[in-house]
């Protein structure tokens, strides 16, 4: 359905002409046309295979398991291509957790993704600016 490996491969290559760096706006831009291929090409999938088996719970986990992998990738490429971090403390780290139905491994075809951010005891430029990144692509 979706390979998130290849997909943070193909993320990474568009800041091949940045040395990495994927703060501009042309990386931003490849990255979201990438990110709404996949999520599109992944509910077809989903949708083509509801079909065939009616599973509407394996569906449902089928949807939870590609945002998964979208959030995964899109988590990896903010903090190691947009907002890096030469020499990180306890302070720029940050868990991503899905919560609600979501959170259960069951997303429903056009339902909300709720995730919470938890961050360290004191909050960083750099977590506000990670979480801002992957909300506003999302």
């Amino acid at each position: 359905m979706i390979d998130g490996e290849a997909l943070r491969r193909e993320m990474t290559v568009l800041t091949a002409g940045t040395a990495g760096d994927g703060s501009g706006q042309a990386a931003r831009n490849g990255v979201l046309q990438l990110l709404k291929g996949r999520l599109a090409d992944g509910r077809a999938i989903a949708e083509r295979m509801l079909r065939d088996d009616g599973g509407g719970s394996a569906c449902a986990a089928r949807l939870s398991h590609l945002m998964d992998e979208i959030i995964r990738a899109l988590y990896d490429f903010a903090v190691t291509h947009v907002y890096r971090v030469k020499n990180p403390s306890s302070a720029e780290r940050m868990a991503v957790v899905a919560v609600g139905g979501y959170g259960r491994g069951t997303l429903a075809p056009g339902s909300d993704i709720d995730l919470l951010f938890l961050l360290p005891y004191k909050q960083t430029p750099w977590g506000e600016q990670t979480v801002e990144y992957m909300l506003y692509m999302l």
